[in-house]
């Protein structure tokens, strides 16, 4: 994944009017994981970033899914360190994120 430019992810057309949903619950996510930070509430980390890691690979996106993963491990860890350097890589993920239906 590079650091500049888009991400551009060709997935099946097939989820074209579910992708939409999915992607706006991603970005609660990120608020949702920042807010956790601030009130150190790691279990609700850890939930989304299993979530993440399940759901995303069905979406076609396994790189996010691997975030979910990395996410989930930091929250069980409960290293602050990387979660907070997983929440700027999550953010960077989904603002540079295109998807291409095929």
């Amino acid at each position: 994944m590079a650091d500049s430019g888009k991400i551009r992810i060709t997935i099946d057309a097939d989820l074209k009017d579910i992708m939409p949903t999915f992607l706006s619950n991603r970005i609660k996510d990120l608020s949702s994981i920042l807010e956790a930070i601030k009130t150190n509430d790691i279990k609700t980390i850890q939930v989304i970033g299993h979530k993440l890691a399940g759901n995303a690979g069905s979406y076609g996106l396994p790189d996010l899914g691997q975030i979910g993963v990395n996410l989930e491990m930091a929250a069980i860890k409960q290293d602050l360190i990387s979660i907070k350097s997983l929440l700027i890589e999550y953010k960077n993920y989904m603002e540079k994120l295109e998807i291409v239906y095929k």
